[in-house]
């Protein structure tokens, strides 16, 4: 559940299966699966992420649902990019269910998401001005996390200073 961050799989804090299990087959991650987080807080829940064949040999746990796409209907990427938008975040609250502090969102109420489809054309198209607003966001992003981390420090410094009886 804590491998999908913003749209994409972190690679941290694995776990394992052994690799003589009968069923890693049927549970092996192939190029363009769009892994959907079934259970989990209430904020995190309904969060999507796309496995890459360039990444490591993976199978899915079974708090997460696989989605494949034919990619010549569906571009896993447009996919991706709607399960994590607002509107589908919109969706995922309504249908979301609580139990014991975990939220979770069973197939039968994936099946039945809106899902607005252009053309593949269309789909590639957008996923491509996507990823660039996104990346130029990311660009503008990281002098301000630098200087919040700085902010940080420097309100820490001042913190430990003051409590140590050394502020003049």
């Amino acid at each position: 559940m804590g491998n999908i961050k913003d749209g994409e799989l972190i690679f941290d804090k694995l776990k394992y299966c052994p690799s003589t299990s009968a069923e890693i087959a049927k549970y092996e991650l192939k190029d363009g699966d769009v892994l959907f987080n079934r259970t989990n807080s209430p904020e995190l829940v309904g969060k999507s992420a796309i496995y890459r064949s360039a990444y490591p040999k993976a199978v899915f746990a079974s708090y997460l649902i696989r989605l494949t796409v034919d990619k010549a209907v569906c571009d896993p990427d447009w996919l991706n990019y709607y399960m994590n938008s607002p509107q589908q975040r919109y969706y995922i609250k309504s249908v979301v269910t609580q139990q014991v502090g975990q939220a979770n969102v069973n197939g039968t109420k994936m099946k039945a998401m809106p899902l607005p489809l252009p053309s593949i054309k269309m789909q590639r198209k957008l996923v491509k001005e996507i990823s660039t607003r996104l990346s130029r966001a990311n660009e503008m992003m990281a002098p301000l996390d630098a200087q919040l981390l700085q902010s940080t420090r420097l309100r820490q410094a001042v913190l430990k200073r003051a409590f140590e009886g050394r502020l003049s």
